[in-house]
């Protein structure tokens, strides 16, 4: 084999996801590309056992190497700017619920369940089931692509910081499969760029309530969903049989930096109360029905954790980890 000269940019690797319309089966049509900071190397935790077994000698022997995939769990870390266009799906992904009405948002309701997802199943036409999700590489005719199948979403963050890009909304998040990665993938095609539209903290000019505080001077904040899902079972090909989600809780919490001023002054006794009070309103409308663009509303809370953030004035770091009551949602966002 000849030396190459080619040389690749790393901002030339994409990342893009797509719903699969059977569920475990790739799926690599016009795949929505993510704005990604950077692509990520997978975690593909696989099997394999190095250890030195009994015969001549003291070293380990080549028939004494093993390698495999079955079974094993597989994650694709993300990270990078949130888009009209793909927002909305991984919200979706992550809530395992399509969007709603007065307003139009995400939401996950008091009494959530998630969906039956058993792998084979087929005639799926919505983002709440699985996804195949691709690590596209960019040298011309060769097939060195990643693609992963029966991929769910675990994890989402949105979070923005006035001292970062003006407040514009970043998004993290973790896919994961129990299915089998095919290494070898041709770079799919036809993918669908990524909005130019973008989130910003600066959309919240009605609504600024934390920690059931209204009015509150906000500079950094995050919303965090984990939707914790486990692949049970297998079939002839070594895949999971069963995705089970939201094991033992969908979980939402929240971390925001406010000023501290006379509005925001009660929050150390507040966390002492451990009241459920804590609740987020964040729009550009005083009535979250009549909201646009982006928005969060949890309506019930917890404080978890209050601290002194010294900065230029003197703010409160606060998290507080969402409650459902017996009625209406958990949280829900407008994007």
């Amino acid at each position: 084999m000849a030396l190459d000269g080619q040389a690749l940019s790393p901002k030339e690797f994409l990342l893009a996801f797509k719903p699969e319309t059977t569920i475990g089966t790739i799926n690599v049509a016009t795949m929505n590309l993510l704005n990604v900071d950077a692509v990520s190397s997978p975690s593909l935790n696989l099997s394999q056992v190095l250890d030195v077994r009994n015969g001549v000698g003291r070293t380990a022997k080549v028939a004494d190497a093993f390698t495999d995939e079955k079974g094993t769990r597989k994650e694709i870390a993300f990270s990078g700017t949130a888009d009209s266009t793909t927002l909305p799906i991984l919200l979706q992904a992550v809530t395992t619920t399509a969007v709603g009405s007065s307003p139009a948002s995400y939401d996950i309701a008091y009494n959530w369940t998630p969906p039956e997802i058993e792998i084979g199943t087929g005639s799926i036409s919505d983002n709440v089931h699985t996804f195949t999700v691709a690590i596209s590489h960019p040298e011309a005719g060769n097939d060195h692509s990643m693609v992963f199948k029966g991929c769910v979403l675990t994890s989402l963050s949105i979070n923005g910081s006035m001292g970062t890009e003006s407040g514009r909304i970043k998004v993290s998040g973790t896919w994961a499969t129990g299915s089998q990665g095919t290494f070898g993938q041709a770079k799919p095609t036809s993918t669908t760029a990524y909005s130019s539209t973008n989130y910003s903290l600066t959309q919240w000019t009605a609504e600024t309530t934390i920690a059931g505080i209204e009015d509150c001077v906000i500079s950094d904040f995050a919303l965090n969903i984990e939707n914790p899902s486990e692949f049970l079972g297998f079939n002839a090909s070594g895949d999971p049989q069963a995705v089970v989600r939201g094991v033992p809780e969908i979980a939402v919490n929240c971390d925001a930096t406010v000023k501290a001023d006379n509005n925001t002054s009660g929050l150390h006794n507040a966390l002492k109360a451990g009241g459920t009070s804590a609740s987020l309103e964040l729009t550009n409308h005083s009535t979250f029905s009549s909201a646009t663009g982006f928005g969060i509303k949890m309506a019930n809370g917890v404080l978890t954790s209050v601290d002194f953030n010294e900065a230029n004035a003197m703010f409160y770091n606060v998290s507080i980890k969402g409650l459902a009551s017996t009625s209406g949602d958990l949280i829900q966002i407008i994007a």
